[in-house]
Parts: C-alpha cells; sequence; structure tokens
C-alpha cells in the first residue's frame, strides 16, 4: 500500500518539475522572440543604410525608387535638393516594423580641383605683400609675377607652391542645375505660409515648413531642421538668432556682427556678413543675378574681417555686364573653406581654403585698383581636411563619390 502523504507529495514534486519546465520553456522562447526581434530591427537598420547608397547612386534628383532586399525589407527612396546638397531619405519596413532614415549629401573634394582659376585677362597674376598659394594654378598664359603694392614686396620664397597650368586647358564647369538657380529650385511643391516669428523645430523626415513674406523680415528666433524662409523685399540675421540647416530667400540678405550658426543663403542682389560672423559647416552662400545692377555697385557677396563661412561661396549672373560684374570681397582675417565659384570679381584679403574659381580678382590699395593682383591673402586646397564634403556645384568626375554629412534616424 502506498500512503496517501506519497502520493501527494508525488503530485506536489510533479507540479514543481513541470512548472521548472515550463518556466524554463517559457524563457527560452521569449529570448528566442527577443533576439529574432533584434535581428530584424538589425536588419531594418542595415537596410535603411544601403537605401541611402542606393539613392546616392541610383535615384536622379526629384524621382524615387522602391527596393526589395534579400532580407525581405522594402525600401522606398526618394532624392532631393535641399539648398546645395542633396537630400535622400529611405523608408525601409517589413510587417509592422519600419525605419526612416534621412541624409544630406554632398561630393567628396577631388584632388584634381584646383586651388586657384583665374578665367579672364591676358597677363597672368600678380601677387604681392604675404600672398600665400598651394596647389595648383590655372592662370592665364599660365604667367604669374611678382608686383609691389601698397608699399609692401612679395614675402615668400617660391611664387605657387604647387603647378601653374593654363586656364584654356582647364575643364571644371558649373553644374547645369546651378547655371540659373532661382527659388523655386529650392521650395519645389512646397505650400507657402505666413511668416511666424516663433521658435520652430522641423524634422526633415517631415514635408517641411516654408514661410513667406513680402515684407522685411528680421530674424531673432530659434529655427532648426527643414525649414525655408523667403522675403520678397530683404532679410536680416541678428546675433540672437539660433539657425540650423535652414534655407533664406531674399534678393538682400544681412547678417549681423557676431552670429554664429549654420544656414544657406540665396539672394539676386547681396549678400552682407558683418565682422565677426560664423557661418559653420555645412553652410553656403548663392547670389545669382538676375538683372544687371541699376546703382552704382555692383550686385555682391561681402565677408567682414574675422568672418567664416564653411562650405562655399557661388556667384552666377543672367545679365552680364563687363562693366558691373557681380563682386565677392572676402576682408582680412574672414576665412571661406570650400568651393568658391564666382563669375566676376573676386577681392580677397583674407583666406581660401580649398578652391578659388573666379573671372578676374581685384585688389584696392595706395589710392589704386589693380586687375588680376593679390595682396595679403591665402589660397590653398592642401589645408582643407581629406573628408571636407562639397556642395553639389561643380561637374565632377563620373567616379566621385557622395558622402553623408549628416543623418536623422526615426523607427
Amino acid at each position: 500500500m502506498i500512503r496517501a502523504s506519497a502520493i501527494s507529495y508525488a503530485i506536489v514534486f510533479a507540479l514543481f518539475i513541470g512548472l521548472v519546465a515550463s518556466s524554463v520553456f517559457f524563457i527560452f522562447s521569449t529570448q528566442k522572440r527577443i533576439e529574432i526581434s533584434h535581428t530584424g530591427q538589425e536588419r531594418l537598420l542595415l537596410d535603411s543604410y544601403q537605401g541611402i547608397q542606393l539613392g546616392l547612386q541610383k535615384v536622379e534628383v526629384n524621382d524615387s525608387l522602391q527596393f526589395i532586399h534579400l532580407s525581405g525589407d522594402t525600401s522606398i527612396i526618394r532624392k532631393s535638393l535641399w539648398g546645395s546638397y542633396f537630400l535622400v531619405t529611405s523608408k525601409t519596413f517589413k510587417n509592422q516594423r519600419s525605419i526612416t532614415r534621412s541624409a544630406l549629401i554632398g561630393s567628396e573634394f577631388e584632388e584634381s580641383i584646383p586651388s586657384l582659376v583665374i578665367r579672364n585677362g591676358s597677363d597672368g597674376l600678380r601677387i604681392c605683400g604675404e600672398t600665400f598659394i598651394e596647389g595648383t594654378a590655372y592662370l592665364p598664359n599660365k604667367r604669374v609675377e611678382l608686383s609691389y603694392i601698397g608699399g609692401k614686396n612679395y614675402s615668400n620664397p617660391k611664387l605657387i607652391y604647387g603647378n601653374v597650368e593654363d586656364v584654356k586647358e582647364l575643364k571644371l564647369p558649373l553644374s547645369k542645375a546651378f547655371e540659373n538657380i532661382s527659388p523655386s529650385n529650392f521650395t519645389g511643391k512646397m505650400i507657402a505660409e505666413p511668416f511666424e516669428y516663433k521658435d520652430t523645430n522641423v524634422s526633415f523626415l517631415t514635408n517641411g515648413i516654408f514661410y513667406q513674406s513680402l515684407e522685411a523680415i528680421q530674424l531673432r528666433s530659434k529655427l532648426h531642421g527643414k525649414i525655408i524662409i523667403q522675403s520678397f523685399d530683404s532679410l536680416v540675421v541678428y546675433s540672437d538668432a539660433q539657425l540650423t540647416n535652414v534655407i533664406l530667400i531674399a534678393p538682400k540678405i544681412y547678417i549681423k556682427q557676431g552670429f554664429v550658426g549654420n544656414l544657406q543663403a540665396y539672394a539676386s542682389e547681396s549678400i552682407v556678413l558683418e565682422d565677426s560672423v560664423t557661418l559653420s559647416y555645412p553652410s553656403t552662400l548663392i547670389l545669382n543675378e538676375q538683372t544687371a545692377s541699376q546703382d552704382y555697385k555692383p550686385h555682391s557677396i561681402f565677408l567682414g574681417a574675422k568672418s567664416s563661412v564653411l562650405g562655399g561661396i557661388l556667384m552666377t549672373t543672367q545679365q552680364y555686364d563687363f562693366r558691373k560684374q557681380p563682386k565677392l570681397t572676402i576682408q582680412k582675417d574672414a576665412v571661406v573653406a570650400g568651393i568658391v565659384f564666382n563669375c566676376g570679381i573676386t577681392e580677397i584679403y583674407g583666406a581660401v581654403i580649398g578652391c578659388l574659381n573666379t573671372g578676374e580678382t581685384q585688389t584696392i590699395a595706395g589710392g589704386g585698383s589693380y586687375t588680376n593682383h593679390i595682396l595679403d591673402a591665402i589660397i590653398s586646397t592642401k589645408r582643407l581636411p581629406k573628408d571636407f564634403i562639397c556642395p553639389a556645384w561643380l561637374e565632377l568626375s563620373s567616379h566621385s563619390r557622395k558622402k553623408v554629412i549628416s543623418c536623422e534616424i526615426e523607427s
């Protein structure tokens, strides 16, 4: 005979073993589900990154692509321009999971890009003072000579720290997309709404906001992300404004002394940076002259002393007048890093770290004005970081690599 207590102990023990076994099975199956979920999430992340890479190489501007990955994930990829750079978005999904990634894209700075290009004139270049030119220079008739202006002789042992070539041999044209860029190139199909003086943060994963005003706009707000602001009069940015990745459009744009931020500015008449303005990377200034200046002054971009633009400057004209060519002025201790492409005249006393491509240069000193002279300026491709990403302005070689500047992810 088996005692009743023994049977009860056996039942309790069996229940305990069953409970332990079911707990182990539950833990194992839960871990397996978590592992599968994490693996799927990791795959989504990798495939969304691959979607960005496909957008760089396979998708044309203002076009889209649907791509099915080997994993079974699907990416919907779109490509557009955000100012001077490409904006690629990739939404990757499978079942109920999805990841959306956006990236700002530019072109790798190629070693073949020269430091200095002067397209006009026949007498070449004359340099004086503490001018330092490093990298390949394309000059009229390959000519470079010493000069004496304002009581200053040339002070360096070599004229050009690099090769000197004839500008007629250069093939580095401006991209057709930027020969006559207009506000519609920036705004696309965005619907304008009245400007509001308030802090705003807009994700690049959205359609963005397009503010527009007939009156002058004075910016003191904190604005971040996919925001375009257009004034048909003028636009003033004060030093207490906080701007990141926004696009400004107006005939005349003024940026007040001491401002620090990141922006792209487009104007048809003038852009003025007062002293000690810092436009951090990636920032660009674009002036596209629609009609020749009716004033005694040409349409222009002006960089005050100790100002900086990290990205580039582009100046084009649709009504060329040799008597009033668009003019870029870079004052003492001002710096532009990246690409400078100017259809007109460049007056430089500061530095271009990258490429200066201009119609001609001008120096004003000692009561005189001197064409294709450079005084106390620094122009160098060698000082530019190797991982610097350029605006999409130039027709570079077909194998030129595109690289991500910044990225935003939403899951």
